[in-house]
C-alpha cells in the first residue's frame, strides 16, 4: 500500500482517481492545485499524480518548488501529449511517468505499481528513467540519444551534445525508430511512457 497524493483542480476527476486507487489498497489524499499540494507533501507520501494545468500553481511549478525532504517522491504527471511544452517541461523538472488523458483508475493504478517496484525498498527514484530506456532494444549510445530526445532537445543540441553532426542524429534516429518500431518522437514517448 503507497500514499498518494492526487492533484487535480476538477473535483469529479480528482475523486474518481482516489477513490480507484483506494480500491487497489492505496491510501489516497487529494489537493485541488498545486499550492495546496505543497501543504499536504511530506516524506510520508510516496507518489504524486499531478494534472498539469491548474490555477494558482500549475503542475509544472508544482514539480519546481516540492521540497528536497521527499527526493525519493514518484512523480507521475497527467498530460496530453499535444501539449509538448509541458510535457518536456515535466520532464526536465523530475517526472518519473507521463500519462496521457484519457485513462482509468485501473491503468494509473498498474503505472503506480509499476513504478513502485522499479524503486524498490532500496533504489533511488532517480534510477526509474534509466531503468525503464534500459529496457528497449537499443545500445548505450542509442539510450543517450533516447533520453535527450524525450528531453525535448532540437537535433542540433543533440548533435552538439554528442559531438557529431546534425544529420548523423538523424540517421542515428531514422535507424533507431526502425529498430524498436516507431515512427516518430510522439510514438517514442508512448512507448517509452506507455499505459
Amino acid at each position: 500500500m503507497a500514499k498518494i497524493l492526487i492533484v487535480d483542480d476538477e473535483t469529479d476527476a480528482r475523486e474518481l482517481l482516489m477513490r480507484g486507487l483506494v480500491r487497489h489498497g492505496h491510501q489516497t489524499i487529494g489537493a485541488a492545485d498545486g499550492l495546496q499540494a505543497l501543504s499536504l507533501i511530506d516524506e510520508s507520501v510516496d507518489a504524486l499524480v499531478t494534472d498539469l494545468v491548474m490555477p494558482q500553481l500549475d503542475g509544472v511549478g508544482l514539480l519546481r518548488r516540492l521540497p528536497a525532504t521527499v527526493p525519493n517522491l514518484i512523480k507521475v504527471v497527467i498530460t496530453s501529449f499535444a501539449d509538448k511544452e509541458r510535457a518536456i517541461a515535466a520532464l526536465n523538472l523530475g517526472a518519473h511517468y507521463l500519462i496521457e488523458k484519457p485513462f482509468t483508475a485501473q491503468q494509473l493504478a498498474d503505472v503506480l505499481a509499476r513504478l513502485l517496484e522499479e524503486r524498490g525498498p532500496s533504489g533511488t527514484i532517480e534510477q526509474i528513467f534509466q531503468q525503464r530506456l534500459r529496457a528497449l532494444p537499443i545500445n548505450e549510445r542509442e539510450r543517450q540519444l533516447v533520453f535527450y530526445v524525450l528531453k525535448g532537445l532540437p537535433n542540433l543540441e543533440i548533435a552538439g551534445l554528442l559531438g557529431i553532426g546534425e544529420q548523423s542524429v538523424k540517421n542515428y534516429l531514422s535507424q533507431m525508430y526502425r529498430k524498436i518500431g516507431v515512427s516518430s518522437r510522439s510514438e517514442l514517448f508512448h512507448l517509452v511512457f506507455p499505459i
